[in-house]
């Protein structure tokens, strides 16, 4: 597979054409992601040391990102991953990807994001920022992103939350 470099000016044409990101959050991006790929071997790529570094329990995670399972992440797969968490993809998330995001919140992988996996991805977020929350106010914010789906929070009704429809191939 090619790789794709943060300082390549028709990678970057391409990812505005195929998202909704401004171009400062492109900037942004690009800085954040030179950052992340220069924090151990600084070749341009993030590697999943590095990424486990900066995120801390990453396992799923890496996969949503690493798209082409090479075990690396390009500039193309940070910007494409990003737009799916922010809804900020034109294209949307194919199959392989919004598994990949499911499996980064069921944390127990009962097949069900429940509250408890809300709350454990939560606070691993929380802490990895050098935040603090009662247990209380994680809760309440597992239990607000909970109310968006209409029956259990499995892989379909994920779907239909994350993108309003089906996705092919789940």
């Amino acid at each position: 597979m090619p790789v794709y470099s943060p300082d390549d000016e028709k990678v970057m044409s391409e990812l505005i054409g195929t998202t909704s990101f401004s171009a400062d959050e492109m900037r942004n991006m690009q800085a954040s992601f030179k950052k992340i790929a220069a924090s151990g071997k600084d070749d341009g790529l993030i590697d999943f040391a590095e990424f486990k570094a900066y995120l801390g329990n990453a396992d799923a995670l890496f996969r949503v990102f690493d798209a082409d399972e090479d075990g690396f992440i390009d500039f193309k797969e940070y910007v494409l991953a990003l737009a799916l968490y922010q809804n900020k993809s034109k294209t949307g998330a194919d199959a392989a990807h919004l598994k990949g995001l499911f499996a980064s919140y069921d944390v127990d992988g009962d097949g069900i994001i429940s509250r408890g996996d809300l709350v454990q991805v939560l606070q691993r977020t929380i802490q990895k920022n050098n935040f603090a929350l009662e247990e209380s106010v994680l809760v309440a914010l597992a239990d607000a992103a909970l109310a968006k789906f209409q029956a259990k929070a499995d892989i379909n009704e994920f779907a239909r939350v994350f993108k309003n429809r089906p996705i092919p191939g789940i």
